[in-house]
């Protein structure tokens, strides 16, 4: 059954950091009582939460989603395509729940920044570069130019807005590329490629990584017109753990304003361009009831369980040791990567492109490895209070550099695995951990903590570089040692 497939997935991501935390309760930084109990409930909410979410992306979302993008491409009309891409990026991150729980997160850290403004322009910012992606495949422009020149003047634009602003803005990036999004960009990249006279591998990459370059861009040009807010007394604003019945109503509320809007925009799709038969709009609309449970669940489960807690988790530590936030954020890190469902697909998908060069465990490894560094370097921000620049700008100077040695399929790839690394659990547990963490040491978690989604999602564009200059060395001996060409 796909319910119980999906449950096993979400679980298997979910699980180990409940067992994580039960265990930093019982022998090294006990949380308030009842806390722990609220954790477990939360976590349970998200695993039922987030599986019948996904079901219903699979069933209602993802058939529409290719539907879209080959109906839009079909038309010639570049018109239809552009106006495609910029109204499905907008609509499908109101219906977001990654930039729901950012959002609220903002929100509780620094009330000045409107809610409204954070969320629409992360939306524009996601329909612009979705929009991007597809005159890219379209017209067959370099995805390495594309890389080059948005991050070239993105990091340009950061230059004049100001640094509060900053780490909000990539993991708003991060946040964007989630459980929703992921998934229903792909599947319009899908729909247009299924289309396109000369179909290259390589097209079918690129969407996801683009679309999280779009909020980050989007949030500069809102800092300059608003600074982000004064640096952060120690005072935020999180929830009390528990309180689930309390939550049902604000969730349903939350749900209902993320659906609509994209209920709306395949209802319109439907009339306008798909007019798919009565059975397959039973499907879609089937997918969407399980989306509206699941999102309500995924809601009550983050705001009474995951974010709390991971607040109070981090507080508690850095106020034991802070140093030992370093271990802390290094083990959540790999646990993380490892148990994140969108990694094992993408090393599968790594495993089969290369032929099996590029070995599994591997890459598994490897990722571990990335992601693990990457919070433990996330955590020595948290506790030196050293500018997100410092690890962003090299970082992704590399990122950029290697794109131009690496084959022409790992260039998107490399920059999606990004992406696909940073899902549920660092929008909701790892960001309130970083944010507790800051507090604790007595720093400003908006130049701090903000920041944690990117630290999980730019290291694994490196290691899958790396990957591919291994792939593309050992394909030269094999085409040395048969006296053949290489590829």
């Amino acid at each position: 059954m796909e319910l119980l497939k999906k449950l096993k997935e979400v679980g298997s991501s979910i699980i180990p950091i409940l067992a994580l935390v039960a265990l930093m309760h019982f022998f090294i930084t006990p949380l308030p009582a009842g806390s722990l109990t609220s954790f477990i409930i939360g976590g349970f909410l998200l695993i039922a939460g987030l599986s019948l979410f996904l079901l219903g992306v699979d069933i209602g979302l993802l058939p529409i989603g290719e539907r879209i993008g080959s109906a839009a491409t079909r038309s010639k009309h570049l018109l239809v395509l552009l106006g495609t891409g910029f109204l499905v990026g907008v609509v499908i991150i109101l219906a977001e729940p990654n930039i729901a729980v950012l959002a609220e997160q903002v929100k509780g850290v620094n009330p000045s920044i409107s809610k409204t403004s954070l969320v629409s322009m992360i939306a524009i910012g996601v329909g612009f570069y979705l929009m991007v992606g597809m005159v890219r495949v379209v017209f067959h422009l370099s995805l390495r130019l594309v890389y080059l020149v948005s991050y070239a003047l993105l990091f340009i634009l950061f230059i004049f807005s100001p640094i509060e602003m900053m780490g909000i803005a990539f993991d708003a990036g991060g946040a964007a590329t989630g459980p929703l999004s992921v998934p229903f960009i792909m599947a319009i990249g899908i729909g247009i490629a299924r289309v396109q006279k000369k179909q290259n591998d390589a097209d079918n990459f690129g969407y996801v990584s683009l679309a999280l370059i779009g909020p980050t861009f989007a949030l500069g040009i809102l800092g300059l017109f608003n600074d982000g807010g004064a640096a952060s007394s120690g005072e935020v604003s999180v929830a009390a753990a528990g309180n689930f019945l309390s939550l049902i109503q604000p969730s349903l509320a939350m749900t209902a304003q993320a659906l609509v809007p994209l209920l709306l925009l395949c209802l319109f799709y439907q009339f306008l361009l798909l007019k798919m038969p009565l059975g397959q709009l039973v499907r879609m609309v089937t997918g969407f009831v399980y989306l509206f449970i699941g999102l309500t669940l995924f809601f009550m489960g983050s705001n009474g369980g995951f974010i709390p807690v991971g607040y109070q988790i981090g507080y508690a530590i850095g106020t034991y040791n802070r140093y030992l936030l370093l271990l802390v954020g290094a083990v959540i890190g790999a646990i993380t990567v490892l148990s994140e469902p969108s990694v094992w697909v993408l090393v599968n998908q790594v495993q089969e492109i290369t032929q099996g060069h590029i070995k599994k465990p591997l890459m598994l490894v490897a990722l571990a490895i990335g992601v693990g560094l990457s919070l433990f370097l996330a955590m020595i921000r948290v506790i030196t209070g050293l500018a997100i620049w410092y690890f962003v700008l090299p970082t992704y100077a590399l990122a950029v550099f290697l794109s131009f040695f690496v084959p022409d399929l790992f260039v998107g790839l490399s920059f999606d695995s990004g992406s696909v690394s940073s899902g549920p659990m660092a929008s909701t547990f790892i960001l309130a951990f970083a944010i507790g963490s800051s507090v604790s040491v007595g720093g400003n978690p908006l130049t701090d903590a903000f920041g944690v989604i990117l630290f999980v999602s730019m290291t694994p564009v490196v290691i899958v570089e790396l990957l591919g200059l291994v792939y593309k060395r050992t394909q030269k001996k094999m085409a040395a040692s048969k006296g053949g060409k290489s590829i």
